[in-house]
C-alpha cells in the first residue's frame, strides 16, 4: 500500500499543473487563500485558520489553544461523525502533496492581525496544531509518517530562499515534545516500521526523533528494535547510539544493548567510533566498568592502522579511506570521548587503571595505554597512575619502542596532552631507579623532536630547573638529556641555547663530570651549530679564562675542563662520521687555530705550577684526542708543544737513575733483556721530589719539577697522540718493558721500623707504580703482536703482585693518604676518607662510604642486594668478616677495593686480553735463542682482576629494568670515580663490545666450571670434598661468580627491549649457542637461539662450589627465561633451583652456612622455585609434608633429608616464603563466573581446598616454631589469604555448595581449624606484649568476623541457615592454654562446656575479648549441611 502511494505521489509530484484545475479560489478576495468545497477547508475554516496556496504561511485568526478547542467541536458535532475525520485527513494530505504547500504546513502560522487575543504573532504549524487535536492524533500521524516514505530522491527536495529545505526533518520535529500522545505503542510502532522502508537520511531522522516522541512504556521496545537495527546497519551507529543514550531502560536491557554495541565494535566506521566509546563508557555501570573498558582497549589500537585491532573484509570494502587530519580527528575525538568517562564516573577511571594494570606480557601493551594513562594523569589521578607507570616500567613492560611509536605516528594528538606529559617526566625523572629515570630522558627526547617550538622550549625549560633540585642523580639525569638533545639535534637546540648558559651562574653546585658535559653542550652550541651560537661564544670565553686566572683549585678545573671542551668544538673534524643534526666542519682558518693554539697555551701556562691541574689538562686532552674529531694541524701543535718534555721528566738511563735517595731502591720489573734495557723510570726519586715539594708553598713551586701525579697522565696523551700521528706504538713500546727504580722489597718486611716520610715514599711509590702498569696495560692491551701481549700479561702479573705488597704496606701504615689518580673531582678524595687504625684488628683503614667488596664470597653481590636493610648495614656486616681472611687475628687486613679511588682506571679496550691464550716465551725473543721456554697465561688472580673491574663497569653502564635503587641520601660526591672514560660512552657501544668479548668470557666460565668438575671427580663425585677450601679453589670460585655476574647484567640490559637492539641480543645468544652446537647455529631464529643459549646456561648447575653462585646462575636463567615465548625454560629454572635447595652448602670450615645473607640467597631460591614451578601448590605442600615433620622430630642442630637447606635456623626463610607466595597464588584463582563450565568450577575448588589444607599445615606449625618473625608473619599472611577467601572464593562456594555439599563443608572446616588457630595467635601476641604482633590483630579479628558473617550468608543462598549455630570462642595462647586474665569469671561456665571448648565444638561464656564460634552441624539433614568456625 505504501509503495503504490509512493508511486502515485511521484507522478503527481512530477506533473504539478494537472493539480491547478482543481484549486479555485471560492468567494475570496484574497488570491493566497486556499479553498476548496471538502470538509478539510470547511471545518479549517469555521475553527480560525485559513489555509494558503503555498507562498506565504497560513493565517490562523485566534489563539492556538482555541483554534485546537474549535477544530475538535466541529468534527465531533459534523453530521458524518466519526468517518468524518477520514475525509478530514484524506483532505490534509490531498493539500499537502504540493511540496511548498507541504512545507508553510510546516512553518509556524501567522496570527491575523483582527485577532487581539492572541499568544504572540507566530503560533504552532499546522502539521503540529492537527495532531495536538486528540481524535485526529492518531490518524493523521499515521498518515504524516507514510508520507516520509515520498522522500527517497534527492530531487524531491525543494528549495527556499536559496537553500535545500528538508522536509523529513521538519516533519519529524512536529512529534516532538507534544503535550499529549494518545496511543504511544502505535506510535512508536509505526516509526519503527516507517525506519525499515524509508531512506538512510530519513532513518536518521526518525531515530533521532524517537526518545523524544515515544513514552517512558515504551523504551524497552523501542532500545530492543534499534539494537537489532544496530546489528544490521552500522551505517546508522551515530543516530542510534545517540537515542539509546535518550532511552530510560533498566538495566538488563542496558546491559544486553551495551553488549550488542561492544560487538559491533570492531567493525564500526572510524568516524563513528567517537560516539560509540561515549555510549559505551556513560551507560556502564560500576559492576561491568572493567569488562566494558578491557573490551574497548582491546578493540582500539593506536598503531599505524588505527583504530581498529581487527577488520573484515566486508568492512574493508565500504570503509571510507580517511586523510592524516581526519584520522588524527577521530584520534582526538575518541580520547575526548575516554576522557569524559574518566573524568564523570570514577568506577570508568579506576576500570581503566585496573585494565593496564592487568596486561603482564610487554607483548601486548599498546600505545593506546600510554594514551589512557596521560588522560589519567590529567584528570588529577596522579598518584596511581605514576605508581603505575613505575611498576610497568620496572617490568620491562612499557619500553622506549612503545614510547617511540606514540610520539612518531600520534605526534599532533599526544601534543593535546603536552602538560601532562611534561609534568610525568619530570616526577619520573627525579626516581632513584635508573630505567624509570631512562624512560623519563626518553619521554623528554621524543617530545623535543616530535613537537613545535614552544613545547620545545618548555622541555628545555624544565629540563634546566632540574639542575636547582640538589640532588646529583637528578641533575646528571637532566645534563645527558641535554647533552644527547644537542649531540642528534643540534639545529634544534642552539635557538636555546641562552637557556642552558644560565647554568654557568650555578657552577659550583656541580661536580667536574657534570661541568664537563655542560661545558661540553654549551661549546657544541656556540661554536658548531649554524644559527644562535654567536650570543654564547663570548660569555663562555669570559667565564673560562677567569677560571683558569683563578688560584682556586676547584674554579682551575673548571677553567681546564671549559677550554678543553671549547678546543674540541672549534677544531672539530668529523672524520666521516654521519651526523645529519650537524653541518660537515670544513678546514680550520688561521683565526679559529690561532685562537684554539692560544687557549691550549693558556691552560698549559696556568696548570704548570698546579700538578693536579696539569694531570687533569692532560687527562682531558687525552679523551679529546684519542675521539679523533681534532683537526690534524691541532693534533700536531699538541704532539710537538705538550708531550715532548715526557721523556726529559720522567725516563732516564739506567746508570743515573741509582742517585742517592731516602729509601734504599733496586731495578724492578724490567722485561727487557739486560742489553736492550737501557731506560727506567726513576719511582722513588720522582716521588720523594714530591714529597719535599708538597711541604712547599705553590708560589715556590716551579714550572720545571715533575710530580709523579702528573706519570700516567702524561703518558696517556703521549700515547693517544702517538696512535693518531702515527697509527702505532712503535715509538714508545719501550715504555712497556721499561724497568721502574722501586724500594727494595726487603724493606716491606721491616717496613714498622721505618720513619713516616720512609712509610709515605714506599707507599706512594706503590701507588705510581700500580698506576703506571695500568695505564701500560690500558695503551698496549690491544696489540697483536705475540711479543707485545706476552708483555701486557707480564704486567697483569706486576699489578697482582705489587697489589699484595701494597696491601701489606697499608696494614703497617694505615693512616697514609694516597696519591690522587683520578682528577674529576674538587676534593682530594682523602679528606673524606679518615682511615681508622684499631688495635684489635677488627677495623680496616677504609673508606667509610665506599661499599667492600673484598669478601670472595660476597664479591660482585650487587644484584643481589636489592632486598638488604641499607648500605651501613652492609658495610658493617662486611667489617666483621674481613679479618677472616688474615692469617693472625692481631694484624690488620687492608682490602684495595677500598681504595680504588686513587687507582687509574682501566678502558674498556683492556678486556681484549681475556681472548688471550696460552703464550710460551719463546714467541717474545724475536731471534728464537731462548735457554729456556716458559708458558705465560693469565693465571686466576690475574683473571679476577680483571673480571671484578670488568663486571664493576657492566653495572655501571649498563642498566636493566631490575637495578637497585640510587639513594637519594647525601652521598659522597665520588661515587663514580673510575668511570669516567667509561661515561663518555654510550650503553650501546658498550653492549657491542661486550658482545664482541662473549667468547673469552665463556671460555673462563667454561675452564672455571671445569675446575670444580675435576675437583668433583677427583672426589668420587663428592662436590665439598677435599680441595675446595684451597685458596686457588676461592680464586676461582670467584671468577665462576664474576664470570656469571658478568653474563647477567649483559643480557639483562634494558636496551635489548628496543628494537634496533634485537639483533645484537641475537649475536650474544649464538655466541652462547656456539659453545655446545657448532654447527648451523648461525640460522637459528631468535626464541631457538635463546632456548640453547638457556640450555648452555643451565649445564653450569652441577658444578657451582657455593650458594652464592648458585643464585647469580639462576638470576641468568631468569634473565634469559624472561626473554622466551616458552614457559619450558621457567620450569627448568625452577628444577635447578630446587636442585640447589636440596644441596647441602658448607662454609669453609666444613660447618653449614648460615648469616644475613645466606638466608637472602636462600629465599631467592624458593621463591624462584615457588613462582616457576608448574604447580605451586603441589610443591608448597611437598616442601610442609616432606620437609618440615624432620625438623619437628629433630634436636636444634636437626635438618630435613629432602631439603638440607631447611634447618631451625633457616625455618623463619622458608616459612616467610612459602606463606607469602600462597597468598601470591590464591589471589590468581579468580572468582567462578556464571558462564564458566562445571569443570572449570570443579578444578578451582579442588584448588581452593588444596590452598586451605596448606594454610592449616602452615598456621600449626607456629606451634612449634613461636619465633617473632613466624608470629608476625601468620598474622599478616593470613588475614591477607581469608580475606581473598572472602573476595574471591565465597563466591564459588555459593554456586558449588549444592552440587558439591560435601567438598564445600570439608573446605570450610579445614579452614575453620586454621582460622581457631589464628585466633588464638592474636591472644598470644597480646601476652607476649607486642607491639608489631598486636599492630595485626585488630584487622584480622575484623577478617574473621567478616567470615563468619559470610559463611551464614551463603547458608541463607542455599536455603539452609537452620545448619547454622552461633558459639563462642574462649581466649588461648598459641598452645591452646587458657589466658586466665581474660578469661570470664561467670559461674555458668561448667565443666561440660569447657571439655566441649576443647574438642572444637564451640561453648563458654562470651567475655570482653572473646571471638565469635560458628557451627555447621555434621548430623543435618540434605538441606542444612554444616561446618564450624
Amino acid at each position: 500500500m505504501v509503495a503504490d502511494k509512493m508511486s502515485k505521489t511521484k507522478r503527481k509530484l512530477s506533473d504539478p499543473e494537472e493539480k491547478n484545475p482543481g484549486k479555485k479560489r471560492k468567494g475570496s478576495d484574497n488570491e493566497e487563500n486556499f479553498y476548496k468545497d471538502n470538509v478539510l477547508c470547511q471545518v479549517l475554516k469555521k475553527a480560525g485558520l485559513t489555509l494558503k496556496k503555498g507562498k506565504t504561511q497560513n493565517v490562523l485568526d485566534c489563539d492556538q489553544a482555541v483554534f485546537q478547542r474549535n477544530l475538535q467541536i466541529a468534527l465531533k458535532r459534523h453530521g458524518n461523525y466519526p468517518s468524518v475525520l477520514d475525509e478530514f485527513v484524506e483532505g490534509f494530505i490531498e493539500y499537502i502533496e504540493d511540496p511548498h504547500r507541504f512545507h508553510y504546513c510546516l512553518l509556524p502560522t501567522a496570527t491575523s492581525e483582527k485577532c487581539e487575543s492572541v499568544r504572540s504573532r507566530s503560533q504552532d504549524s499546522v502539521v503540529r496544531l492537527l495532531v495536538g487535536v486528540d481524535i485526529l492524533q492518531s490518524k493523521m500521524m499515521m498518515s504524516l509518517l507514510e508520507k516520509l516514505a515520498e522522500f527517497m530522491e534527492n530531487e524531491d527536495c525543494i528549495v527556499e530562499h536559496g537553500e535545500k529545505v528538508n522536509l523529513p526533518r521538519l516533519l519529524m520535529s512536529q512529534f516532538r515534545w507534544l503535550d499529549r500522545i494518545l496511543d504511544s505503542k502505535e506510535l512508536a510502532d509505526k516509526m519503527l516500521e516507517m525506519i525499515t522502508i524509508v531512506s538512510e537520511d530519513i532513518q536518521r531522522e526518525i531515530i533521532t526523533c524517537l526518545p523524544e516522541v515515544v513514552e517512558d512504556s515504551e523504551h524497552s521496545h523501542v532500545a530492543t528494535s534499534l539494537r537489532d537495527l544496530l546489528m544490521e546497519k552500522s551505517s546508522l551507529t551515530v543516530p542510534i547510539l545517540d537515542a539509546l543514550s535518550n532511552l530510560n531502560l533498566n538495566p538488563e536491557l542496558m546491559t544486553e544493548v551495551r553488549g550488542s554495541v561492544l560487538q559491533t565494535l570492531a567493525s564500526v566506521e572510524i568516524e563513528n567510533l567517537p560516539v560509540v566509546i561515549r555510549f559505551l563508557l556513560q551507560s556502564v555501570t560500576a559492576a561491568d566498568a572493567l569488562e566494558v573498558v578491557s573490551e574497548i582497549r582491546q578493540n582500539l589500537d593506536f598503531s599505524s592502522s588505527f583504530p581498529l585491532a581487527t577488520s573484515t573484509p566486508h568492512q574493508s570494502v565500504h570503509r571510507r579511506q580517511l586523510s592524516g587530519d581526519e584520522t588524527r580527528g577521530v584520534e582526538s575525538l575518541t580520547l575526548d570521548a575516554v576522557k569524559s568517562g574518566i573524568r564523570f564516573q570514577k568506577s570508568v577511571a579506576e576500570a581503566w587503571i585496573k585494565a593496564v594494570d592487568s596486561v603482564k606480557q610487554p607483548s601486548d601493551h599498546k600505545v593506546i595505554d600510554l594514551f589512557i594513562l596521560l588522560i589519567l594523569y590529567s584528570t588529577d589521578r596522579k598518584k596511581p597512575v605514576e605508581s603505575l607507570i613505575r611498576n610497568k616500567i620496572r617490568s620491562g613492560a612499557f619500553t622506549e619502542v612503545l614510547l617511540q611509536e606514540a610520539f612518531r605516528e600520534r605526534a599532533q594528538v599526544m601534543r593535546d596532552y603536552f602538560p601532562a606529559i611534561l609534568s610525568l617526566a619530570e616526577v619520573l625523572l627525579r626516581s632513584p631507579e635508573p630505567a624509570i629515570t631512562f624512560f623519563a630522558a626518553s619521554m623528554y627526547k621524543n617530545g623535543f623532536v616530535a613537537f613545535d617550538t614552544y613545547c620545545q622550549q618548555e622541555i628545555v625549560g624544565n629540563l634546566v630547573t632540574h639542575f636547582g633540585s640538589g640532588f646529583e642523580e637528578e641533575t646528571d639525569s637532566s645534563l645527558d638529556i641535554l647533552y644527547q638533545l644537542v649531540d642528534k639535534h643540534l639545529d634544534k637546540m642552539a635557538p636555546f641555547a641562552i637557556f642552558v648558559k644560565v647554568v654557568l651562574d650555578y657552577l659550583d653546585n656541580l661536580s667536574v663530570p657534570q661541568i664537563r658535559k655542560l661545558y661540553s653542550l654549551l661549546s657544541t652550541l656556540a661554536f658548531r651549530s649554524s644559527q644562535g651560537g654567536n650570543m654564547i661564544q663570548d660569555d663562555l670565553h669570559i667565564i673560562i679564562r677567569k677560571q683558569l686566572s683563578n688560584d682556586n683549585p676547584k674554579y682551575k678545573r673548571m677553567g681546564i675542563i671549559g677550554a678543553v671542551m671549547v678546543v674540541k668544538s672549534i677544531a672539530y673534524n668529523q672524520n666521516g662520521d654521519n651526523e645529519p643534526s650537524q653541518a660537515p666542519a670544513g678546514p680550520l682558518t688561521d683565526s679559529l687555530y690561532k685562537q684554539v693554539i692560544n687557549l691550549l697555551q693558556l691552560v698549559k701556562t696556568s696548570s704548570s705550577k698546579m700538578s693536579e691541574a696539569a694531570a687533569l689538562f692532560m687527562d682531558e686532552l687525552a679523551n679529546v684526542v684519542g675521539k679523533g674529531h681534532l683537526d690534524s694541524k691541532v693534533e700536531e701543535w699538541i704532539t710537538d708543544n705538550v708531550t715532548t718534555d715526557f721523556q726529559d721528566h720522567y725516563v732516564v738511563d739506567m746508570e743515573e737513575a741509582a742517585t742517592d735517595s731516602i729509601v734504599p731502591q733496586e731495578n724492578r720489573f724490567g722485561l727487557d733483556d739486560d742489553s736492550e734495557a737501557s731506560i727506567c723510570i726513576p719511582l722513588v726519586s720522582l716521588t720523594e721530589a714530591s714529597v719535599k715539594d708538597k711541604k712547599k708553598s705553590q708560589k715556590q713551586k716551579t714550572s720545571e719539577s715533575a710530580d709523579p701525579v702528573c706519570l700516567s697522565p702524561h703518558f696517556r696523551l703521549l700515547r693517544m697522540c702517538e696512535q693518531r700521528q702515527n697509527g702505532n706504538m712503535d715509538n714508545i713500546d719501550a715504555l712497556l718493558g721499561c724497568p721502574m727504580f722501586l724500594p727494595k722489597t726487603d724493606l716491606i718486611d721491616k717496613m714498622e721500623s721505618l720513619s713516616t716520610k720512609e712509610k709515605d715514599v714506599i707507599c706512594s711509590s706503590l701507588f705510581h707504580a700500580l698506576n703506571w702498569f695500568r695505564e701500560i696495560v690500558n695503551a698496549f692491551a690491544t696489540q697483536i703482536d705475540p711479543e707485545m701481549k706476552g708483555k701486557v700479561i707480564t704486567r697483569l702479573h706486576n699489578i697482582t703482585e705489587l697489589s699484595k705488597t701494597l696491601e701489606k704496606c697499608l696494614a703497617i701504615h694505615p693512616r697514609f693518604c694516597p696519591p690522587p689518580a683520578t682528577f674529576d673531582w674538587y676534593e682530594n678524595p682523602v679528606l673524606n676518607a679518615p682511615v681508622v687504625n684499631s688495635s684489635d684488628g677488627k677495623k680496616k683503614g677504609r673508606k667509610p662510604a665506599k661499599k667492600k667488596k673484598g669478601n670472595k664470597e660476597n664479591i660482585g653481590d650487587d644484584e643481589s642486594d636489592e632486598n638488604s636493610k641499607d648500605s651501613s648495614q652492609l658495610d658493617t656486616q662486611n667489617e666483621t668478616q674481613f679479618p677472616e681472611k688474615s692469617d693472625s687475628g692481631e694484624k690488620l687486613v687492608v682490602d684495595l677495593a677500598n681504595y680504588r679511588a686513587f687507582f687509574r682506571e682501566l678502558d674498556i679496550s683492556v678486556f681484549t686480553i681475556l681472548h688471550t691464550g696460552l703464550i710460551t716465551k719463546s714467541s717474545l725473543d724475536t731471534e728464537l735463542n731462548t735457554k729456556a721456554t716458559t708458558e705465560l697465561s693469565i693465571q686466576p688472580p690475574q683473571l679476577e682482576f680483571l673480571l671484578e673491574d670488568f663486571t664493576r663497569k657492566l653495572s655501571h653502564a649498563l642498566i636493566s629494568s631490575t637495578s637497585k635503587r640510587k639513594s637519594f641520601l647525601k652521598t659522597k660526591s665520588d661515587k663514580n670515580v673510575g668511570f669516567s672514560h667509561l661515561d663518555q660512552c654510550t650503553p650501546k657501544f658498550i653492549a657491542k663490545k661486550v658482545i664482541k668479548l662473549l667468547p673469552a668470557l665463556c671460555e673462563h666460565l667454561e675452564s672455571s666450571s671445569g675446575f670444580f668438575q675435576t675437583l668433583i671427580v677427583e672426589n668420587d663425585g663428592l662436590i665439598d670434598g677435599p680441595g675446595c677450601n684451597t685458596p686457588e679453589a676461592q680464586t676461582v670460585g670467584v671468577c665462576f661468580h664474576l664470570l656469571l655476574q658478568a653474563l647477567q647484567t649483559i643480557f639483562a640490559w634494558n636496551g635489548f627491549l628496543m628494537v634496533e637492539n634485537k639483533s645484537l641480543l641475537k649475536e650474544g645468544l649464538i655466541t652462547l649457542v656456539s659453545r655446545i652446537k657448532t654447527v648451523g647455529s648461525t640460522q637459528f631464529t631468535f626464541q631457538e637461539a635463546l632456548k640453547s643459549a638457556f640450555q648452555y646456561i643451565e649445564n653450569f648447575a652441577g658444578t657451582v662450589p657455593k650458594l652464592s653462585m648458585a643464585v647469580m646462575l639462576i638470576k641468568v636463567m631468569l634473565t634469559l627465561a624472561e626473554k622466551s615465548d616458552s614457559k619450558e625454560t621457567c620450569r627448568k629454572t625452577a628444577v635447578a633451583a630446587q636442585s640447589f635447595l636440596k644441596r647441602e652448602w658448607l662454609d669453609a670450615e666444613g660447618q653449614r652456612e648460615k648469616g644475613a645473607k645466606h638466608n637472602e640467597n636462600l629465599q631467592f631460591l624458593l621463591k624462584t622455585y615457588l613462582c616457576h614451578c608448574e604447580d605451586f601448590l603441589g610443591s608448597a605442600e611437598e616442601i610442609l609434608t616432606k620437609g618440615m615433620p624432620d625438623l619437628l622430630e629433630g634436636d636444634k642442630n636437626g635438618f630435613s633429608e629432602v631439603y638440607p637447606t631447611l634447618n631451625k635456623s633457616t625455618f623463619a626463610v622458608y616459612y616467610k616464603t612459602v606463606f607469602t607466595e600462597l597468598v601470591t597464588c590464591v589471589k590468581g584463582i579468580q572468582p567462578g563466573k556464571q558462564r564458566e563450565d562445571r569443570d572449570a568450577r570443579l578444578d578451582k575448588l579442588l584448588r581452593w581446598s588444596q590452598a586451605v589444607r596448606i594454610l592449616h599445615i602452615m598456621v600449626n606449625l607456629i606451634k612449634a616454631f613461636d619465633g617473632r618473625a613466624n608470629l608476625g608473619t601468620a598474622l599478616k599472611c593470613g588475614r591477607q589469604f581469608i580475606d581473598i577467601f572472602l573476595r574471591q572464593g565465597m563466591p564459588l562456594m555459593d554456586d558449588m555448595f549444592r552440587s558439591n555439599r560435601e567438598d564445600v563443608q570439608g573446605l570450610l572446616k579445614n579452614l575453620q581449624l586454621s582460622t581457631r588457630v589464628l585466633h588464638h595467635t592474636c591472644g598470644h601476641s597480646k601476652i607476649i606484649k607486642d607491639i608489631a604482633l598486636t599492630n595485626q590483630v585488630p584487622f584480622l579479628k575484623k577478617c574473621l568476623e567478616a567470615f563468619v558473617y559470610r559463611v551464614k550468608a551463603m547458608l541463607t543462598v542455599n536455603r539452609c541457615l537452620e545448619a547454622f549455630w552461633l558459639g563462642n570462642l574462649k581466649n588461648r595462647d598459641i598452645h591452646g592454654e587458657e589466658i586466665l586474665s581474660q578469661a570470664s569469671t561467670s559461674a555458668n561456665t561448667t565443666a561440660a562446656e569447657e571439655e566441649e571448648e576443647e574438642e572444637d565444638a564451640g561453648g563458654g561464656e562470651e567475655s570482653e575479648e572473646e571471638e565469635s564460634d560458628v557451627e555447621l552441624e555434621s548430623n543435618a539433614s540434605d538441606e542444612s549441611h554444616s561446618v564450624q568456625y
